[in-house]
């Protein structure tokens, strides 16, 4: 599915409290251009649908599938300091959590060649990029903020 796609899809609201929700505790502490690089790694893979677009009790092939499949996204995993955050209904109401969701909604509607991160569908944070196993080894095709962003591929990871 393409974002163009979206304004039929009545899970849209779901998708996209889904995808602020992920960029909030993925990225709120970056500066803007580092929240929409987060957010265009999410649709980037939103539109190149893999095993990364697929999570237990969600449609498949939704920006939520991608946000909530297992392990991509660190904040969802029940370990992560952010989880019980995510789960609050006052995360909502938040100032900086409503922002991100207007960088969002932007983002998906902004035309490929603004995405900052030239089409990266992954993305670490430097200060474990060498402990991380699939990115170590891996050159970055950007670098914004505190996170390197890298190009993969459903086959590569």
């Amino acid at each position: 599915m393409m974002v163009a796609d979206m304004e039929q899809d009545a899970d849209l609201e779901f998708d996209l409290n889904t995808m602020a929700l992920t960029v909030w505790a993925e990225a709120r502490g970056e500066p803007k251009v580092g929240q929409r690089a987060v957010a265009w790694v999410i649709r980037n893979r939103f539109e190149n649908p893999g095993w990364w677009s697929k999570a237990k009790g969600v449609p498949a092939n939704t920006l939520a599938a991608v946000c909530l499949c297992p392990w991509q996204f660190s904040c969802w995993n029940d370990s992560d300091p952010n989880r019980k955050r995510l789960d609050d209904p006052a995360t909502k109401r938040r100032a900086d959590y409503q922002a991100i969701r207007v960088l969002c909604f932007e983002v998906l509607h902004e035309s490929p060649m603004q995405d900052p991160t030239a089409g990266a569908d992954h993305y670490c944070t430097h200060a474990v990029v060498y402990k991380t196993k699939w990115a170590r080894t891996r050159k970055p095709v950007v670098m914004i903020g505190n996170h390197w962003f890298y190009r993969i591929g459903v086959q590569g990871a």
